[in-house]
């Protein structure tokens, strides 16, 4: 009998901490999706970044805040906080309007995947970041939408197979990384490897 009520509290508390769990992550994901709750003009306001915190007329923002180019009317980049904190989508555009970059962060921290575009609407990159680093298969062109590095990552450490290519498509570095040790064509070139060159 007491083994039995010992099991149950063991399994009522277990309950009780993952709906608190639930309940708390619930309410932080609310917080976020309501995360847009002012949009402001740089120009119409006094802010400041203190030790990774940002502030707008001395308190710690939350909403959206865009700058504009010269002109005041075109959209130069747009970014998210929450109570002070980098939080959300940031947006970057060129002069036509059309999109420079994206890139997301989660508590001041980069995370999901950063895009970037070239002025001819070409892809220039796609890194996939978690807890503020490389994390999974991060893909880069050049201007003429050639691949130009095929790199994958774990937890900021480069895992599994890399490639790189010169613009003229001829490969310049083609390895494996198993077990943190290097198989194949690293590349390197003046004693400097590819991957401390190139990134």
């Amino acid at each position: 009998m007491v083994h039995q009520v010992h099991q149950l509290t063991k399994i009522l508390f277990t309950y009780l901490l993952l709906v608190t769990t639930f309940s708390c992550q619930q309410q932080q994901q609310e917080e976020v999706v309501n995360l847009k709750v002012q949009t402001i003009n740089a120009q119409d306001v006094k802010y400041a970044s203190k030790k990774g915190i940002f502030y707008v007329n001395d308190k710690k923002f939350s909403g959206e805040i865009y700058w504009t180019y010269n002109n005041g009317t075109d959209t130069l980049r747009v970014k998210r906080y929450w109570k002070g904190l980098k939080e959300g989508q940031w947006t970057r555009y060129y002069p036509d309007q059309s999109i420079l970059e994206y890139r997301f962060y989660h508590k001041n921290k980069k995370e999901g995947e950063h895009i970037s575009f070239y002025p001819n609407g070409e892809m220039r990159f796609s890194y996939h970041l978690k807890n503020d680093v490389y994390d999974g298969n991060n893909l880069a062109w050049n201007h003429n939408g050639k691949l130009i590095s095929n790199m994958n990552y774990k937890e900021g450490k480069e895992e599994g197979a890399q490639k790189v290519w010169y613009n003229n498509g001829k490969i310049k570095a083609n390895y494996v990384i198993k077990n943190g040790r290097r198989f194949g064509l690293l590349g390197t070139k003046n004693c400097i490897n590819v991957t401390d060159s190139v990134f």
